[in-house]
């Protein structure tokens, strides 16, 4: 079986949290929030949007990204930052390891820098409509469900 978790880096949106925590449960991932991202078993918002989900999930928690990256490097081997640079490779494109973490970050800030410098890849989701960028809950849904799909 594959191992494969989504960090959760300074997610701002209580509801974002409780529906990639759904969607975490539904595509079998582990979950890992760092910074201030809404605690998923104690923010009632979370709870509300994760409709128990919550409790299916292998979810760890953590005050400091470098801690969350650092045991997420351990466990899962491979990070990749889900973001959109000069570098980064198009997840059409993109061959999934067997244990990997991916990380998605704030929608205002983006991943952080030091983030960006610790992960062995950067993926992003290419579009082709005038916007640049998903949601972080749409987009969470797409990496995870593109990465499984010749599971399902």
């Amino acid at each position: 079986m594959r191992k494969r978790a989504i960090i959760l880096e300074n997610i701002r949106s209580a509801y974002n949290v409780g529906n990639l925590i759904r969607t975490a449960d539904g595509l079998w991932f582990d979950v890992i929030v760092s910074g201030y991202t809404p605690s998923p078993t104690r923010e009632p918002r979370v709870l509300k949007t994760s409709l128990g989900a919550e409790k299916n999930v292998n979810i760890k928690e953590f005050w400091n990204t470098k801690s969350a990256l650092l045991y997420a490097k351990e466990k899962y081997k491979y990070l990749i930052g889900a973001e959109r640079t000069s570098s980064s490779i198009p997840l059409t494109q993109f061959k999934f390891p067997l244990s990997w973490a991916i990380i998605l970050g704030n929608e205002i800030h983006w991943l952080l820098p030091e983030t960006l410098e610790f992960v062995d890849y950067i993926v992003h989701i290419p579009m082709i409509g005038l916007k640049t960028s998903f949601n972080v809950g749409q987009a969470g849904a797409i990496f995870m469900r593109e990465s499984t799909k010749n599971e399902l």
